[in-house]
């Protein structure tokens, strides 16, 4: 039986509000919102307002998908009929502590910049209607509310992505070396190594320095979470460990690396419905990621399919936030430590 102390520290993540990334732990949960894709299949699974889910203690880490489009600047997100209370609804959750990206991409995300100098120049743009506030001509869809970072989720073969990449990189490290708030820069690949969508910005000498990234071990059979065996995981074909000799020789060999999953059945294709595992199924493929010296935590798609899947995150909180029962006892200090369903497209 665990002892009053043990099970006090493993649950403790679900008594507050935790603060967001942190990369010293692999304890991180990231889960999306933006695009409500259960509410897509079912119009009874309404995404509800972002500032809802900041109150749940497990999250740590929100992804705002999506900045859709480059040609013009756009954000599509789902269920919000008034962008402009989205910035209120951010400061919140940073109040509580959670750390909130702009996701860049998506599945809909064809166009790249046209030649590297609109690269830089788009990246100003972004920086501008998105970062600390300049006193600048640009647009601010958040108002005055800055975003803590941003993330490059390339499902296509995009040109111009490194020096665009390369230039959001340079402003968040000169906006890190003034010290206040931290800013982080993301990357969310599939899980085929190298994934040929974001070679550009992950290997080679356009490389980008990333703080973390947060690898789709979904919808790909050779090398996703379906592919796990707890026999022989090395030779299974989930390639958690190609991930993590990568991070390792990458531009930023401290950078972190996040297992992807879905967050319910129907975050995933039918044609790729196995890429979904139960939370009983999951633990031992949790379990296995964390001897990576890279592993950083869990990434979901995404927070309507997580709501929609009673359960789910707390089973999955407990086998990311707590040590697994034959650690808990070396690990226990460390652990003490009304919606409407349609799309809102905001242009500049």
């Amino acid at each position: 039986m665990l002892s009053y102390s043990i099970l006090i520290a493993c649950s403790l993540w679900a008594s507050m509000v935790f603060a967001g990334y942190d990369a010293g732990v692999t304890e991180n949960i990231a889960i999306y919102w933006g695009q409500n894709s259960a509410g897509a299949i079912s119009a009874g699974q309404p995404q509800k307002n972002l500032a809802e889910y900041c109150t749940n203690a497990a999250v740590d880490i929100i992804p705002i998908a999506f900045l859709s489009s480059f040609n013009p600047i756009q954000l599509s997100l789902t269920n919000m009929d008034d962008d402009k209370n989205l910035g209120d609804e951010i400061a919140a959750c940073q109040g509580a502590g959670k750390t909130i990206l702009l996701s860049i991409g998506g599945a809909m995300f064809y166009t790249g910049p046209s030649s590297p100098q609109q690269a830089q120049y788009l990246a100003d743009q972004i920086w501008a209607m998105f970062g600390p506030p300049s006193g600048g001509p640009a647009p601010r869809p958040f108002g005055n509310t800055v975003v803590d970072g941003f993330d490059l989720d390339i499902e296509a073969p995009l040109q111009n992505i490194a020096p665009f990449a390369a230039r959001l990189r340079q402003h968040i490290d000169d906006a890190n070396g003034k010290g206040g708030q931290r800013f982080y820069l993301a990357a969310a690949p599939q899980c085929p190594f190298p994934d040929k969508n974001n070679q550009a910005i992950l290997h080679g000498d356009d490389a980008v320095a990333f703080d973390f990234i947060m690898v789709q071990f979904y919808n790909n059979a050779k090398c996703d979470i379906r592919a796990f065996s707890s026999e022989d995981p090395s030779q299974s074909g989930f390639n958690m460990d190609q991930w993590d000799k990568w991070a390792h020789s990458s531009k930023n060999p401290n950078v972190k690396v996040f297992l992807g999953i879905p967050g319910g059945p129907s975050a995933v294709t039918t044609s790729e419905k196995a890429s979904y595992k139960h939370p009983s199924q999951l633990a031992p493929i949790i379990s296995y990621s964390k001897k990576f010296s890279s592993f950083a935590g869990v990434m979901i798609w995404d927070m309507s399919q997580v709501w929609a899947n009673p359960g789910f995150l707390d089973a999955v909180s407990n086998d990311v936030k707590c040590p697994p029962a034959n650690a808990r006892k070396s690990n226990t200090a460390s652990l003490q430590r009304s919606p409407r369903n349609h799309q809102k497209d905001w242009k500049m």
